[in-house]
């Protein structure tokens, strides 16, 4: 684990209580002693320190670190002192990354620019992972789609498997230290998903004024333009739509070009809707990510 997120917000030296599943993962999984240190993500994205006071067969008490001010606090940060759980990158070296897309209200939407996934549902199984996958990447949204072409299972999604995706959500920003909020929209057809697209644009355009760009994956090259030059006006956020097992039908792909989706079609094999969609994201992240390194030849 390279963080552990919390519910609530903490004040510096406050204490608090973990037991239920969050207990089983830090006490048999990770091993937690008394006195252990680790790294914590607060609710409004920031990081603190925080630190096993006390363990018994159910139930573990944590205290965050104090601020660096005062005498007293120098010492408390003292004693707070020591190796983190897990070696190796950690999740305040994360948080260094100058590739961060910072929002007005202070919070990291991604890398490079924000990237939000409009996924047609494929089986669960697959789901799981692309929902894993993309989240350890740093998308910042998950709209699902119970399309045309979505199998039976997808679409009759329970409580709790919505439940399930918001748990891989939150195991994933652990392990992978994503700063990233990364949140899941429930599944829904086309035409409400366009809804609620809209709705997060026009409430995120409210806070930043940027421009986005809207592409839907194909596997027919229907436009002549590549990704670069799709992205060639430094687009914020990114929504990048990843068809079902059988692909987008003509209907909604129809709905998605007149909302204002580009396709984009990359030259390879055919690729899995679960393997798409990671394939897509993590393209169109790497170009974001370099952006002031090239330049689209007119």
């Amino acid at each position: 684990m390279r963080q552990f997120l919390l519910n609530t917000e903490l004040a510096p030296l406050e204490k608090f209580s973990v037991k239920g599943k969050d207990f089983k993962y830090l006490a048999q999984v990770l091993r937690l002693s008394q006195g252990s240190t680790f790294e914590g993500r607060l609710p409004s994205g920031g990081l603190c320190t925080l630190k096993v006071l006390l363990r018994t067969k159910s139930e573990i008490i944590l205290q965050r670190a104090g601020d660096a001010s005062g005498e007293n606090a120098e010492q408390t940060l003292q004693s707070f002192s020591g190796s983190t759980v897990e070696g190796g990158m950690s999740a305040a070296l994360v948080a260094q990354n100058g590739n961060a897309c910072i929002l007005p209200d202070g919070t990291c939407a991604g890398y490079g620019s924000p990237i939000w996934l409009v996924q047609c549902m494929p089986k669960a199984s697959k789901l799981d992972d692309i929902v894993r996958q993309c989240t350890e990447i740093g998308v910042e949204k998950i709209f699902l789609v119970a399309s045309d072409r979505s199998a039976v299972e997808a679409k009759n999604s329970s409580s709790l498997k919505i439940e399930r995706w918001n748990r891989i959500i939150k195991e994933a920003r652990q392990q992978s230290a994503s700063p990233v909020g990364t949140r899941l929209y429930g599944p829904a057809g086309i035409k409400e998903v366009l809804e609620s697209l809209k709705e997060c644009l026009e409430q995120r355009h409210s806070l930043a004024g940027e421009k986005p760009a809207f592409l839907v994956m194909t596997e027919a090259p229907l436009h002549k333009k590549g990704l670069h030059e799709l992205l060639r006006s430094n687009p914020s956020p990114v929504v990048v739509a990843v068809g079902s097992e059988g692909g987008i039908s003509p209907n909604e792909l129809e709905m998605l070009k007149e909302f204002g989706f580009e396709p984009l079609h990359f030259s390879t094999n055919i690729l899995r809707s679960e393997t798409a969609a990671v394939y897509g994201v993590s393209a169109v992240q790497s170009i974001m990510t370099e952006f002031s390194l090239w330049q689209c030849k007119e």
